[in-house]
């Protein structure tokens, strides 16, 4: 567990108020911007008490001062809240969701089944808020809020928006109702990072650049990829809300719009889902379509050819019977030849078997 004073608050000589740790104390105190003793020249408060502190660099072990540096009372002074339980707890993991959402310039958080995006105008870390009674609660993070996602919850904000980081102690009831009647919601958001972060909080820190490495990667994680910071509104605090101004009229109002365009965006989705669905069915036919008259351009070809080869074996059949026919005919005809051959050789045989007086005499 850090030290139970890490934060003060530097009043500066122009009047100017500004919220710094104890890191920035020292290295403030080094370079001669503030003077820290006597105490009454000092400028540093305590943010519950009001009383003047002054930064001192760890516990001192060994001739050397050794963990996280703090703030602590003048001597002879001692707070009014001793013996008492703080209004608020430190660790090294408030402290490091603090430093990180101090400049934050967008995040997103989670409640219940809703969610929301917020852009912050101005963000108070370590708000000092004093009710009517003269009660004080220090608030982790007070933001005042330029926009949000959906519009509606900036008015049902109130334009603000009050986190309270946790470790183990969550707020008291008389916080949560307070600061309910003055019309700031309280988020209540324990101090744990996602372990897919892999994020690395030491018990202590040791020095400012180590914090200040840590707070980036923390910020790093909400602001730009937009993990959720995961928080809940206690029923009682909603129970006692105030809406300040116009703002209850001006959410419900809001807020019937944006349903009415979720179910309008709802039913467009449908029908786009259904023309998908549609469309796609459209292009299956078509594709089946285009197989189908694939299929049917290569029966034709093959129909075509097929014809061709019919027609090609008719002429091949009239030139086959017209080629028989003249086979025949010059068959015969060459029987006919074949004949008068015959018939004349078996007369020159005939001749020449006659003596020269028959042949004379052709007897």
């Amino acid at each position: 567990m850090a030290v139970s004073k890490f934060y003060a608050k530097w009043r500066k000589p122009s009047g100017e108020e500004k919220l710094i740790n104890a890191f920035d104390a020292l290295a403030l105190k080094g370079r001669a911007q503030i003077e820290t003793s006597p105490k009454e020249k000092a400028s540093l408060y305590d943010i519950e008490t009001g009383l003047k502190v002054t930064p001192k660099r760890g516990h001192r072990k060994n001739g050397r001062y050794q963990g996280q540096p703090y703030f602590t009372y003048y001597p002879g002074e001692a707070s009014p809240q001793k013996g008492t339980e703080g209004s608020f707890e430190y660790s090294s993991e408030l402290n490091a969701f603090i430093e990180a959402f101090k400049s934050i310039k967008r995040f997103q958080i989670g409640y219940g089944k809703q969610t929301a995006f917020i852009f912050p105008k101005e963000i108070f870390p370590m708000k000092r808020v004093v009710f009517e009674n003269g009660g004080v609660f220090i608030l982790k993070l007070l933001i005042e809020i330029d926009e949000t996602r959906p519009y509606s919850e900036y008015y049902r904000l109130n334009g603000q928006l009050g986190i309270e980081f946790y470790k183990t102690k969550r707020p008291k009831p008389e916080k949560r109702i307070k600061l309910a009647k003055k019309g700031i919601p309280l988020l209540e958001a324990e101090a744990q990072f996602p372990k897919s972060t892999k994020i690395y909080v030491p018990e202590e820190f040791v020095s400012s650049e180590q914090i200040r490495g840590v707070a980036e990667k923390v910020r790093e994680v909400y602001q730009e990829r937009n993990y959720k910071l995961y928080g809940t509104f206690d029923k009682y605090h909603l129970e006692a809300f105030v809406f300040l101004n116009d703002n209850e009229r001006k959410y419900q109002t809001l807020k019937s719009y944006e349903e009415q365009c979720q179910e309008l965006q709802t039913e467009i989705k449908k029908l786009e889902d259904s023309f998908s669905q549609k469309s796609e069915k459209v292009n299956q036919l078509r594709e089946e379509i285009m197989q189908a008259e694939s299929r049917l351009r290569k029966y034709r070809e093959k129909e075509e050819y097929y014809k061709k080869l019919e027609k090609d074996n008719q002429i091949l059949n009239q030139e086959k019977a017209q080629f028989l026919s003249e086979k025949q005919h010059l068959t015969e005809q060459s029987q006919r030849y074949l004949k008068e051959i015959n018939k004349a050789q078996e007369e020159t045989e005939d001749l020449r078997n006659r003596s020269f007086w028959q042949r004379l005499f052709n007897k």
